[in-house]
């Protein structure tokens, strides 16, 4: 596995090598290589008293209720006959300029 290793000068003769996610890693050192190594060193450690799983989690909550109904009427007998009683509607309506 490869991870994102930030190594800053903090001193004359000290650096700190750090991580992120997914494991959040942080060590000193006189060089940038002992920090890299005493991090390298660290992770060893914690990965070796861990195991890696992958977890499925619920996602967010439907956010449109309608969507529950999508598709409902697809199959109906008489959906045809209310599709054209809309479109009979709305040329009442419009005066007869909306397209069939």
């Amino acid at each position: 596995m490869n991870a994102v290793v930030l190594v800053e000068k903090l001193g004359e003769k000290k650096y700190r090598a750090s991580t992120s996610q997914p494991i959040p890693l942080q060590t000193q050192g006189r060089t940038r290589d002992e920090a890299v190594k005493r991090l390298r060193a660290l992770a060893r450690k914690r990965l070796a008293a861990g195991e890696w799983q992958q977890v499925p989690l619920p996602g967010p909550p439907q956010s449109n209720p309608w969507i529950a109904f999508a598709g409902i009427w697809k199959d109906h007998p008489d959906f045809d006959d209310f599709l054209q009683n809309i479109a009979d509607h709305r040329r009442a309506v419009d005066g007869g300029n909306s397209a069939p």
